[in-house]
């Protein structure tokens, strides 16, 4: 693997990660930020409630139906996001930890690796 910058790093993981998520699950993102921390990536999606969900995130009842509609939809893609992220460091994904909040449409997605990603930087 060639050896890049941290941020180059971060920047294509944020880039190919939210492609996934527009093309895989329809979240359409208005920022994301990563973080390499030695073996975690934390991932940080912003702005991923279309007008719909946001009307239906203002009552209790339609923000429980769009959680869970969204940890379904992580879910099926998790495999492509392993996928991506070795690919993109030459790490195993050991676990994912997913959390999204309606009321704030912030999707935040947290790598465990099989490895310290220093080396790549």
């Amino acid at each position: 693997m060639t050896i890049k910058p941290k941020q180059d790093v971060e920047a294509i993981i944020c880039q190919k990660l939210t492609m996934i998520l527009k093309e895989q699950i329809g979240e359409e993102v208005e920022t994301a930020t990563a973080q390499v921390l030695g073996d975690t990536i934390i991932v940080r999606f912003k702005g991923v409630l279309p007008p719909a969900e946001r009307m239906m995130a203002k009552k209790e009842e339609g923000m429980e139906l769009i959680k869970e509609l969204k940890e379904k939809l992580i879910e099926k893609i998790k495999p492509l996001l392993e996928q991506t992220i070795k690919e993109l460091t030459g790490a195993e994904v050991v676990d994912i930890h997913s959390s999204f909040n309606p009321e704030t449409g912030e999707r935040v997605e947290i790598f465990t690796l099989s490895k310290d990603l220093k080396e790549v930087f």
